[in-house]
């Protein structure tokens, strides 16, 4: 450095004064007052100022703070505190420039005080901008978040609703169209009813299927996980799935394990009804079983056909969605190509292994692996259910839907049951009142008007008649906490739109149990 910028005030040697200038950090020599004493190159360029101006100035005075007072005070008291030995590092803003200050105060003297203050100035601007990006793009991000967690909660809602309100006149459908296919039972027009049946049920079908992935997809659902008697899930599984293997001139077997398992049994329950649904499907002759096989802490649950088989370059291409191998013209009797895409999704979301192994032409293992819990004994064998004497009895049926209910009324009368049909538990309550004898059975749907469920109205049943009625509850929620809600009351849970069948089937159960009580 020459004269003219000041270098001839150098309190340094040549030797340390070109080292002093070559580093590319501004530096300044202050005294412990803050005032300057000396300065490198790269600090007389951040400040712009003469050397003549600057030296014995304040340090303080010497920035241009662009009426920044903050930082012109955030400064003056970073050099107070450095004076008393202590070293300061801050981020000031002056004139459209960031600097990072660091003031480091050297040995100190006999009275404690430091001998004087080097100060390190770095341009911090380009640091400042990235961190304000940053900063930027973590609102968006928080503001992406907070706007998913909002389509979340609104295609929660949506769901809920769309199950409900879609599946109650579905539900409708199904059971008129049963009533008049049997009133036209010998008309020339009865082929067309039946088709009509038959359209209704593929809507039913596919209504099921499509609620399911979009509840899974959307992250909705949280598995409850808990240990449960898989015996009770199977045999309720036989119950359902008998009947369906039958009509087809199949035979459906089951062979549970008297063992408890840890999963979701909601979850777990519809994971093995449609691999259940695919197998019966596509069985055309044999049968279908569903048994278990221990393996050490593990249970394997196996769905068994003798169907038409899938070939080996296939099986991971059955779990996608609306892939049906050989029905490439869509009939909908085959299904929907919709219930192995539902098994995947649930075996992520339950962490449980769905393996496959088929052979063409001679059938197809579906195997799911639940954890066992080996410690769990039985506390004796499930009593039998007895025969019917008679079918019919009476039967009360709960719902705030009048379509639902007249519906209801109309397919139990012609099954030869005796029929009072309620809106509501109040309402049940008052015809109860005026009744000659109690009902054998009460049917009434999950979510009733005004925050009631069809849970609070049997209770209320069950009160007034000072015993317990064997109980059904219908519901068209898909939301597997108003599922487990309903489950936790310990009534028979089915699910809208119910089969002509399955309604039947669980009708005489619950009649058979009160006969046996």
């Amino acid at each position: 450095m020459g004269e003219e910028d000041g270098a001839g005030n150098s309190r340094f040697p040549a030797g340390i004064r070109r080292i002093f200038d070559a580093v590319g950090v501004a530096v300044a020599l202050l005294d412990r007052q803050g005032c300057i004493v000396d300065l490198n190159a790269a600090m007389r360029r951040a400040i712009g100022c003469p050397w003549d101006r600057l030296d014995g100035q304040s340090m303080a005075g010497a920035f241009v703070w662009g009426g920044r007072e903050d930082a012109a005070d955030r400064f003056a008291q970073a050099m107070a505190a450095a004076g008393r030995g202590l070293v300061q590092e801050l981020t000031v803003t002056g004139d459209g420039t960031w600097l990072d200050i660091t003031l480091t105060p050297l040995p100190a003297e006999p009275d404690g005080e430091a001998a004087g203050i080097v100060m390190t100035a770095v341009d911090a601007s380009r640091r400042m901008g990235a961190e304000g990006r940053l900063r930027g793009q973590d609102e968006s991000l928080r503001a992406a978040r907070e706007e998913a967690v909002r389509a979340g909660q609104a295609k929660v809602r949506f769901l809920a609703a769309a199950s409900h309100d879609l599946r109650q006149p579905a539900q409708s459908l199904t059971l008129f169209g049963a009533v008049l296919a049997e009133r036209l039972a010998d008309h020339p027009q009865l082929p067309l009813v039946q088709t009509m049946n038959r359209s209704v049920e593929a809507m039913r079908a596919l209504l099921d299927a499509l609620l399911d992935v979009a509840r899974l997809d959307s992250g909705i659902v949280r598995p409850e996980v808990a240990l449960f008697p898989l015996a009770e899930m199977m045999e309720r599984l036989k119950t359902d799935y008998g009947p369906r293997a039958g009509a087809k001139g199949l035979e459906l077997r089951v062979h549970p394990l008297k063992v408890q398992v840890r999963s979701d049994a909601v979850l777990l329950e519809r994971l093995l009804r449609n691999l259940l649904d695919n197998a019966v499907r596509y069985t055309a002759a044999g049968g279908v079983l569903l048994g278990c096989r221990r393996r050490g802490m593990i249970l394997r649950i196996e769905v068994v056909d003798t169907g038409v088989g899938i070939p080996a370059d296939k099986l991971d291409e059955i779990f996608e969605e609306f892939v049906q191998l050989g029905n490439a013209e869509r009939d909908r009797s085959r299904g929907l190509g919709l219930g192995l895409a539902v098994v995947k999704r649930l075996s992520h979301l339950l962490g449980l292994p769905v393996r496959v192994r088929s052979r063409p032409g001679q059938g197809t293992c579906f195997t799911v692996e639940v954890p066992l819990h080996a410690s769990w004994s039985p506390s004796g064998m499930e009593r039998a259910m007895p025969s019917l004497e008679r079918p019919g009895g009476l039967v009360l049926i709960i719902d705030d839907e009048e379509l639902i209910l007249q519906s209801l009324r109309l397919v139990l009368e012609q099954w030869g049951w005796d029929v009072l049909a309620a809106a509501s538990g109040e309402e049940a309550l008052r015809q109860l009142e005026g009744a000659e004898r109690l009902p054998d059975v009460i049917v009434a749907d999950y979510r009733l008007r005004y925050g009631r469920t069809g849970v609070d109205a049997i209770r209320d049943i069950h009160a007034f008649a000072g015993e317990v009625i064997p109980a059904i509850l219908l519901t068209g929620d898909t939301s597997p906490d108003r599922i487990r809600e309903a489950r936790r009351s310990g009534f028979t849970v089915l699910h809208k739109p119910v089969t002509l069948s399955e309604l039947s089937s669980h009708l005489e159960e619950a009649k058979a149990r009160a006969a046996a009580e």
